[in-house]
């Protein structure tokens, strides 16, 4: 009886098996640290939701001029502006400290209700010009000394996702009988939204 050896099978990985199961083993590895860092990112979200990034599911703006209120010292929007430090915004308004006078100057108010959508932890800027509603050509209200004059006419905003109510003051209409008021809101892409007021006359929105 002859007996036949049979051939021995390799026990040795062939190169391509070894890179195949290296690889395998780096995918898996990379697929684990994404999972880590995408739950990692939820917690941190879930804790301190205000950092999350827009979902951008709407954009859009609008600007609508609610209500206008004449007759208000500058001093009282400062106030009601930066309630904690009206000091400091008056400061920084006129890049000095201003007089008792000029604190007591007497405007008008504008309340400003604002949407912004998909434009979260960007900023955005709400400012607003005086028209002729005859001759539909902007003009300066007196009032003010430089450079308080143009600050005054831009509010920098942190933009929310939200609906939220903004006052901007302008120097007195007293005066001026045939008067608008354009508000903007625009970002660092362009105009977001207007919005205007009707026929103002001394002021006050003519009825």
């Amino acid at each position: 009886m002859t007996i036949v050896d049979e051939p021995e099978v390799a026990s040795a990985e062939t190169p391509a098996k070894r890179h195949g199961r290296i690889t395998g083993a780096w995918f898996a590895t990379v697929c684990a640290l994404v999972a880590l860092v995408v739950a990692a990112l939820g917690l941190f979200w879930d804790f301190w939701p205000q950092f999350r990034p827009d979902p951008l599911e709407v954009i859009g703006a609008d600007v609508t001029i609610v209500a206008v209120e004449p007759q208000v010292p500058l001093e009282t929007w400062l106030g009601s502006a930066r309630p904690n430090d009206p000091g400091g915004a008056a400061k920084q308004l006129f890049g000095r400290e201003p007089s008792e006078s000029e604190l007591a100057q007497q405007g008008t108010l504008l309340y400003v209700r604002i949407q912004v959508d998909g434009h979260k932890h960007k900023n955005v800027s709400l400012a607003y010009r005086v028209f002729d509603s005859r001759s539909q050509l902007p003009f300066e209200p007196v009032g003010l000394p430089e450079p308080a004059a143009s600050n005054i006419r831009r509010v920098e905003l942190n933009a929310p996702s939200e609906r939220s109510v903004q006052l901007l003051w302008l120097p007195s209409l007293q005066g001026e009988p045939h008067a608008f008021v354009r508000v903007a809101l625009t970002s660092d892409r362009g105009l977001l939204a207007i919005g205007e007021t009707g026929t103002l006359r001394n002021g006050r929105l003519a009825g």
